[in-house]
């Protein structure tokens, strides 16, 4: 798979203040809608790893490209609370009134952020390896290095960690699907696996990041500071059910900071799958968040 072979433009809406916003649809299209906010780096390919089986549940997944990522423009001033805004302006234009949000890796603050801007509109809040707060060391201990170092290079200024994304530009722009296989080599032994023996979904999982970085590092460079600093809210505000999804051998988000967000909000459920990793958890976990998702009505 070369970066010629990537999936056409998505659709998109003009936010009011002129910015493309871009999105795509997966799952069932007229299922129940459910928003799916990638990891970092992403893009809204990444749900199409779920495809086939939010179709099967009955969910529309509604996956839109954060600033700067993919289809979507670049937002310099952006805030992690200032994603709300973007999806009320999704929300509006596709029409729904209520809906649910589900946050995959980095993604999970942007969905955190939604359940304590928008709960009144939330029908369930998930998070698959959701990236805990970056300013509690205690929870970071058993962090991969290569994020230790990448998340606190940016803390101190995002140009910092530059050459380390413009790596990762270039392999995924040359090959993606030859730079997730080569990139597997750092992952744990269920990662490992799971691409191992996943020929299609390794060839999804390479597409978002390739389409990820489809406009340059400016977005990836500016969503490493804003996941590596204080995010504007606190966990203890978020008074709506938050579903947490953890692998027990993820070192992306280690356990424990799966187990700090579910006992730092007002009604954490915790769900602990001790043989799963990173990128498993999103897959082999699917049939039991999106049941969560059908069953869930918060209010």
């Amino acid at each position: 798979m070369r970066a010629d072979t990537l999936p056409s433009s998505p659709p998109s809406i003009t936010l009011r203040d002129g910015r493309t916003l871009a999105y795509r649809r997966y799952g069932s299209p007229d299922g129940r809608p459910l928003l799916f906010f990638h990891g970092f780096p992403g893009s809204h390919v990444q749900a199409s790893l779920i495809d086939e089986q939010a179709a099967h549940a009955g969910i529309a997944l509604i996956a839109p490209d954060r600033p700067g990522f993919g289809y979507s423009n670049p937002a310099p001033q952006r805030t992690i609370l200032s994603w709300v805004d973007d999806v009320r302006e999704l929300t509006e234009a596709l029409q729904l009134s209520r809906f649910g949000v589900l946050g995959i890796s980095c993604g999970g603050a942007y969905a955190l952020a939604c359940a304590h801007e928008l709960a009144d509109r939330l029908d369930y809040v998930g998070l698959v390896a959701g990236m805990g707060p970056m300013d509690v060391p205690a929870i970071r201990r058993q962090q991969h290095p290569a994020l230790k170092v990448l998340f606190g290079l940016s803390r101190i200024h995002p140009r910092l960690v530059t050459p380390m994304l413009r790596m990762d530009q270039r392999m995924f722009a040359k090959d993606p699907l030859a730079a997730v296989r080569r990139l597997s080599s750092m992952m744990t032994p269920p990662d490992r696996a799971f691409i191992a023996g996943n020929d299609e979904i390794a060839g999804r999982f390479a597409q978002s990041l390739a389409v990820a970085y489809r406009e340059g590092i400016d977005g990836a460079m500016s969503e490493a500071a804003l996941i590596a600093r204080p995010r504007g809210f606190e966990l203890s505000a978020i008074t709506t059910p938050v579903h947490v999804y953890q692998g027990g051998f993820d070192r992306n988000v280690p356990a424990k900071m799966g187990e700090y967000i579910a006992a730092n909000v007002a009604r954490g459920i915790y769900r602990y799958f001790p043989d799963e990793g990173h990128l498993s958890s999103v897959c082999n976990r699917a049939p039991e968040y999106l049941a969560d998702f059908i069953a869930a009505r918060t209010r």
